[in-house]
């Protein structure tokens, strides 16, 4: 694997850490505090107010009587194969975010090889 992927690769994981780490530190009362995924994607609306899965940094958050009727559609993953939502309260899918990225910074260090030995993941 190149050398820089691996080192932008981190980075990314980086600020992501710290962007989800704010997210949970503002712990806010939100009528809309659902996220719902699909396979490795997120629910949420198009600019016309569609519902579609998406890949986001910040995922659309739904009240529960939008994600009562996210429940009632159709999922299909990429071949034909039915997809169950998963509803997450929003301080726990960033929270499940933010330990897979922590689980994949340590796995890294841990795993350091003369291929990338000079990368740095510990800030």
């Amino acid at each position: 694997m190149d050398l820089q992927y691996i080192k932008n690769t981190i980075a990314e994981l980086r600020e992501r850490d710290k962007i989800y780490s704010h997210e949970l530190e503002l712990n806010t009362l939100e009528e809309a505090n659902k996220i719902v995924e699909v396979g490795a994607l997120t629910v949420g609306t198009d600019s016309k107010g569609k519902i579609i899965a998406q890949n986001v940094l910040y995922p659309t958050q739904f009240s529960q009587k939008a994600v009562e009727n996210i429940l009632t559609m159709n999922w299909r993953n990429g071949n034909g194969e039915r997809v169950e939502p998963l509803v997450y309260g929003r301080n726990d899918w960033y929270r499940e975010r933010l330990k897979t990225i922590n689980d994949i910074l340590k796995l890294m260090d841990e795993s350091k090889t003369e291929n990338y030995d000079s990368v740095e993941t510990k800030e």
